[in-house]
């Protein structure tokens, strides 16, 4: 015991040294402290005991909790793996599922869009054979029936040859007894034609094989054995000849390609045919063509007389007959012959694509028994039987259409029978887009998944074995923890004890930060200043503001300064361009004024269409709020003359004519936030509504001050700044006020602005009248377009007119990118074409009158779905460095070939551009399209609608092109008097241009002489690449720049003719044909130059006085110098109102009654309107202030 008590002794005096000298906690308790913790009561080991208990059970508990947790993620992974290989398997077998619809519904629509355009050029080419035979029959004097023409093989090839037809047939239509009997004798008098169209069809033979000679054919032509024809006309009932009698009418086989010595044929009645009669009476009564029966079925006494070749030919494949009558004339509706030529239905449905698409077949069902099936794979199409051969199993995916609506059909099984076409896949179209990956994939899929599961179940088993280690280390050091320790200080070793948050506000300092923060919170300055800082949308600030549940944020400042900005001409302006170019200009505007602003520290307040609201002096007061405002608007004024004039090479002709007109007023104002939908910052009192008039009264790029700002800015010494108006001002509500200007920094520097607007510097005196040559006298300088740079040229060039040539190439760029993509897309290039284009070329530069090139009929090309869909965006075709400096030079020479006329400048012309420019952007949009059916948008039927709904203007790009083009040049050289003057002078170009157009000639000569040069042989060959794209685009210019000239009464008369044969027609097939949509194309292209020619009259009542102005001017200058018969003064105010009613708004109709050009007709429209109502208010003042400004 001794030992112990000395033991326990030297533990506790060491215990206490340790405690003295560290402070810490003894590692080992005294005798009395270890009696203290192993003796308890019963209690204690009572509670105790009950504690274990529970422990064991929460542990139990949570060893059950975790086995079932790993059971079911072990069973959510692998109900994963397999959800994740049967979704796989869905989506892709999906997706190859859609694959096949969607390519199966594209080929669908090719094949009907493809079989309803070859069945319409069928019947157009051959209402032109019709007509061919017609004009023929004319100029033989010669008088139906009894009419044989002997080149009538070669005119019938050529129609075979663009068909794909076998046989075409000629019949005359015989009235009477009387007639019928004359023919007998015509007949047997005429039979030379057989012979001759043998000997033809031989020399198309040896043309490909031997070159035969003629002399050789005609020696085989006596050598030939003809068959003598049937004496009259007959039938053929069972094969046997027998003569027709009777009084008619009757319609014998005459003339015939390919023609065979077996004559058997000619002189058959083809009315003898009851079949055939029915036909007949339907073209005789409708007067238009008609697809008959099959060839089997309608014809089936003819037959028996064809070549043994003919029979086996026409009973390989589904043939009809295309029966078109031949009428006295082209404007007679008298039909005195019937024209037959074979149709096979295999060629109407191959598709044009040069791929090797999966086959699919085409059933063609009249409905009424009879059916066919084709197959087509690519551009290749098969005859499978004359039955419904398609595999039952894809009836779910087929699709049909009714074939060619606009041709009438003849069914012998009765009139209810209705061509009908039947597209269905096959299984070899299906096997092409249905595979194994599906399935690969989602075994994949499912094998990685199951990877996994193996990986995530070994690391459980992995973590769960080191966690129990851990777990019995643990366990071990708590019960060491728990005998040496009490349980406060357990818990805080073990990090249990919870620390106070002194941001809960229990102590002082707490207590007095959140009363502080709450004060600062209801403060309303601070409100306004957390506001205007904030710029996240639905922050906490907005959603305190939403429910109206606080007082609203405003307060009043006693000082600060309001600037309103508003943009002079603006509205003249916008009147004339394009939604996006209007917000081009405001957008570059106001982030130009936004970066002033918030390196100035003024906040904005708000835009008001083109109106810029700023103030300074809040939400942080500041002394020096007049002098930084006045500051602000000396640099905007800098800015915004920086800008529009950088805009003017994008946006257009006037855009640098802008003008900015500022108001600045100081005083009190009351700001705060107006809440509601979307909360907006908002000044309110006497000094914004004195800034509004301040700027109102003042002017173009001036900075208007009021005599509270001045007094600012003397005081804060800026009095140099200013300069006192001369008279007061009256201000609405206000009276007479008394204010000052702001001296810009150019007015400091003694630089007086103006507009620029001014004329350009004169570069052109009277034109040499020679073509071949460049008007002379361009500038004092001697400067030779042909040889001189575009440095050269563009330094006589006035800076505006150079950066209206900028927009010129621009807008002449992005439409020749659309050129190119098309070009592209149809896969045709250069093919070696260039020295047919350097000969054409020179044919068309050595021809004086352009009149004489003025046709009818503009032909465009037709939609190509292929070609549609494989255009790429224009934007990212990159023209080369050649081709834009030569667009560049080209600009800068026509720009340089103007005269300085006030009214026929280049100015003018860049209006008309922008004009056409705006038209032209209104008809390639879809919006009409969209508007009649809102489901187009996802068609691939959109292309197709544009194109039908334009006229095809939509899918030429040349034609754009050109357009754009002819209104730039279409004044070139323009000497500021009429065509009728230089007629009365005896100008040499009137005599060279014959006295018709001549100034319209004149500037399409020097415009296409300029182009011709050498210099330009890039840009031209990008405008055209064929000999074809040529001749389209000569004559796409020359019908536009003629088409300026509206004084000439012959001209005016021949364009009312064809608005009447074009939009007063109403027969359906008609408006169908090729001819019809082409002459609808070129009425619109000529409207739309008209109308851009004199688009001031259409637009802003500013734009029409300011052009109006500059006409008169130009009249007025040549009356004194003689080359006016008359006064303009005199007549001005009657011929404005005459030429609104007789032409203006004529024209502005017909834009609308085109159907073309969207809501842009009605703007033209509404403005024309308006602007003769307000010419007769307003005119004779006018013209008394013009008179005393030009006639003084």
């Amino acid at each position: 015991m001794s030992n112990a008590t000395g033991m326990n002794r030297t533990m506790s005096k060491g215990s206490l040294k340790r405690r003295s000298t560290s402070q810490e906690l003894r590692f080992a308790p005294s005798h009395e402290e270890a009696s203290s913790l192993f003796e308890v009561d019963d209690s204690s080991k009572g509670r105790n005991s009950d504690t274990e208990k529970t422990t064991i059970e929460d542990d139990e508990f949570e060893r059950t909790a975790i086995r079932c947790f790993r059971f079911y993620i072990f069973f959510l992974m692998v109900v994963s793996t397999i959800t994740a290989g049967v979704i796989t398997w869905h989506f892709l077998n999906q997706a190859e599922e859609d694959d096949f619809h969607k390519e199966f519904e594209v080929i669908a629509e090719d094949i009907r869009l493809l079989s309803n355009q070859r069945t319409l050029e069928l019947v157009t080419d051959s209402n032109t054979l019709g007509q061919t035979i017609s004009s023929l029959a004319i100029n033989s004097k010669t008088s139906w029936p009894f009419f044989t023409d002997f080149s009538f093989p070669l005119i019938a090839s050529n129609f075979i040859s663009t068909t794909s037809a076998h046989l075409v047939i000629l019949s005359p239509l015989i009235q009477n007894e009387e007639e019928r009997i004359r023919w007998t004798n015509y007949s047997q008098t005429q039979q030379a034609w057989i012979g001759q169209g043998l000997v033809f069809e031989q020399q198309q033979k040896d043309s490909f094989i031997h070159n035969h000679d003629h002399n050789e054919h005609e020696e085989e032509e006596e050598d030939m054995n003809l068959e003598e024809i049937f004496a009259g006309i007959f039938r053929a009932p069972n094969g046997m000849r027998t003569l027709e009698e009777g009084s008619g009418p009757f319609l014998p086989i005459w003339q015939t390609f390919e023609p065979s010595t077996k004559t058997t044929s000619v002189n058959f009645n083809l009315l003898s045919d009851r079949n055939f009669v029915e036909s007949f009476e339907t073209v005789m009564a409708t007067k238009q063509p008609l697809l008959t029966d099959r060839f089997d079925k309608e014809f089936q006494d003819i037959i028996p007389l064809l070549d043994e070749d003919d029979v086996a030919y026409f009973a390989s494949s589904p043939f009809s007959m295309l029966v078109q009558p031949v009428y006295t004339n082209a404007s007679s509706d008298e039909i005195v012959a019937i024209l037959n030529s074979d149709v096979n239905w295999v060629s109407l449905f191959s598709l044009s694509s040069d791929e090797s698409l999966p086959p699919v077949d085409v059933v063609v069902d009249d409905q009424c028994g009879q059916k066919f099936t084709l197959r087509l794979t690519g551009p290749k199409s098969i005859f499978l039987a004359f039955d419904d051969l398609h595999d039952p199993a894809f009836n779910v995916d087929e699709i049909d259409f009714p074939f060619a609506e606009l041709l009438q059909t003849h069914h012998v099984a009765g009139t209810d029978c209705k061509y009908q076409v039947r597209v269905f896949p096959t299984q070899e179209f299906f096997d092409t887009f249905h595979t194994s990956s599906p399935s690969s994939t989602a075994a994949i899929i499912g094998t990685v998944f199951a990877f996994m599961c193996i990986i995530f179940c070994l690391y459980d088993a992995a973590v769960h074995m080191r966690q129990k280690r851990i777990l019995t280390v643990a366990s071990q050091s708590e019960k060491i923890l728990s005998v040496l320790y009490p349980k406060s200080i357990r818990d805080r070793l073990f990090g249990y004890e919870e620390e106070e948050d002194p941001a809960e506000g229990k102590t002082p300092s707490g207590i007095r930060g959140r009363l502080n923060h709450d004060l600062r919170k209801t403060a309303a300055k601070y409100q306004l200043k957390q506001f205007m800082t904030t710029t996240r949308p639905g922050d906490e600030m907005d959603h305190a503001l939403n429910p109206y549940d606080s007082k609203p944020i405003a307060d009043l400042f006693l000082h600060a300064t309001v600037l309103f900005a508003d943009i002079s001409g603006f509205t003249a302006w916008s009147s004339v361009r394009e939604p996006s170019q209007v917000f081009t200009l405001l957008e570059a505007v106001y982030n130009g004024f936004d970066m002033i602003a918030k390196r100035r520290k003024v906040f904005k307040v708000e835009t008001v269409g083109d109106c810029y609201v700023a103030v300074t002096g809040l939400p942080e007061p500041t002394k020096s709020h007049a002098t930084i405002m006045a500051g602000f608007a000396r640099e905007c004024v800098e800015k915004f003359a920086q800008l529009v004039r950088v805009l003017e090479t994008t946006l257009g002709p006037d855009t640098g004519d802008l003008g900015i007109r500022v108001g600045i007023h100081s005083g009190p104002v009351t700001a705060g936030v107006l809440r509601g939908d979307k909360s907006r910052f908002q000044l309110f009192g006497d000094t914004v509504n004195t800034a509004s008039r301040i700027e109102s009264t003042g002017k173009r790029n001036r900075i208007h001050l009021s005599e509270e700002t001045a007094d600012l800015l003397a005081v804060a010494g800026k009095s140099h700044w200013l300069r006192s108006r001369d008279q007061p001002v009256t201000a609405k509500g206000k009276g007479k006020l008394h204010t000052y200007w702001l001296m810009t920094k150019q007015e400091e520097a003694g630089v007086v602005i103006t507009s620029n607007s001014g004329s350009a510097d004169k570069l052109l005196d009277n034109a040499s009248g020679s073509f071949n040559n460049i008007p002379s006298g361009i500038a004092e300088a001697s400067l030779d377009l042909r040889t001189n740079s575009l440095e050269e040229i563009e330094k006589l060039l006035p800076p505006k007119t150079r950066r209206l040539c900028q927009w010129n190439v621009d807008v002449l760029t992005r439409l020749l990118k659309q050129v190119v993509a098309h070009r592209l897309a149809t896969n045709e290039g250069s093919k070696g074409w260039e020295n047919e284009l350097t000969k054409r070329e020179q044919e068309i530069r050595s021809q004086i009158s352009v009149l004489d090139e003025v046709v009818e009929i503009i032909p465009l090309p037709g939609f190509d779905q292929r070609v549609y869909k494989r255009q790429q965006d224009p934007d990212k075709i990159e023209l080369s460095d050649q081709v834009i400096e030569q667009i560049r030079l080209y600009v800068a020479c026509i720009a340089a070939m103007y005269r300085d006329n006030p009214f026929h400048n280049f100015d003018h012309a860049s209006h008309v551009m922008m004009s056409v420019s705006k038209l032209l952007s209104r008809i390639v949009a879809a919006d009409d399209v969209l508007d009649e059916d809102e489901n187009a948008a996802t068609s691939d039927d959109l292309g197709w609608s544009i194109h039908d709904h334009t006229y095809g203007i939509t899918s030429d790009p040349m034609t754009q092109f050109t357009v754009i083009l002819a209104a730039m040049i279409h004044d070139v050289d323009h000497s500021g008097v009429s065509n009728n003057q230089l007629i009365k002078e005896g100008n040499k170009l009137a005599n060279l241009f014959r006295n018709k157009s001549v100034a319209e000639q004149n500037s399409t000569v020097l415009a296409w002489d300029i182009l011709m040069d050498p210099r330009f042989q890039d840009f031209r060959r990008t405008i055209y690449a064929a000999p074809y794209e040529l001749d389209r685009f000569r004559q796409l210019m020359t019908n536009t720049v003629l088409a300026t000239d509206i004084m000439d009464k012959e001209l005016q008369g021949l364009r009312r003719n064809r608005w009447d044969a074009a939009f007063k027609t109403n027969s359906a097939m008609s408006e169908a044909t090729k001819d019809m949509v082409n002459r609808k194309a070129t009425i619109v292209i000529e409207h739309l130059i008209q109308a851009s020619d004199v688009a001031h009259t259409m637009q802003h009542w500013h734009i029409y006085c300011k052009w109006n102005e500059r006409l008169f001017e130009e009249m007025t200058i040549a009356y004194k110098a003689g080359r006016l018969g008359f006064n303009p003064a005199e007549k001005w105010y009657e011929g404005e109102i005459g030429f609104f009613d007789n032409y203006v708004i004529p024209l502005a109709k017909k834009l609308k009654n085109c159907g073309v050009f969207g809501v842009a007709s009605d703007e033209y429209l509404n403005y024309a309107m308006e602007n003769r109502r307000e010419w007769e208010e307003k005119g004779r003042d006018l013209v008394a202030t013009l008179t005393e400004q030009h006639m003084g």
